[in-house]
């Protein structure tokens, strides 16, 4: 079982004002690329890490639709795009990942794996 562990994700919604633009700028400067949690973390008990998997994608696929793009195989993930962020699926090992993460940084870590796979890294 794993305990949450919890941190305050500050969203940006406040009411315009000359203090609240002030804030704006600099929250900019800090914006988030990735919001991770791990669903599961079954040490090496692959049915029910795929249980789990599977459940929560057809959970998913119930509330959102189908999946925008599908990556099958040992490292399982689904994604359903939106227009600057999409919400990633993965089984990884033993455990179960639910992700937002905007598109440019999904696209930066694209590139990267693809310049590991040709050896350019």
């Amino acid at each position: 079982m794993i305990w949450p562990r919890w941190d305050l994700l500050d969203t940006g919604f406040e009411r315009a004002g000359r203090a609240s633009s002030r804030r704006g700028r600099v929250q900019d400067e800090k914006m988030v690329e990735r919001v991770r949690l791990r669903l599961t973390d079954y040490a090496g008990q692959w049915a029910q890490t795929l249980d789990a998997f599977a459940r929560m994608a057809a959970a998913l696929r119930t509330s959102l639709g189908e999946p925008t793009d599908r990556k099958p195989g040992t490292d399982a993930a689904i994604h359903w795009a939106g227009a600057d962020t999409t919400l990633v699926l993965e089984r990884a090992g033993g455990s179960v990942y639910l992700e937002l993460v905007t598109n440019k940084r999904l696209s930066l870590d694209e590139e990267l794996r693809q310049m590991d796979e040709e050896g350019l890294l």
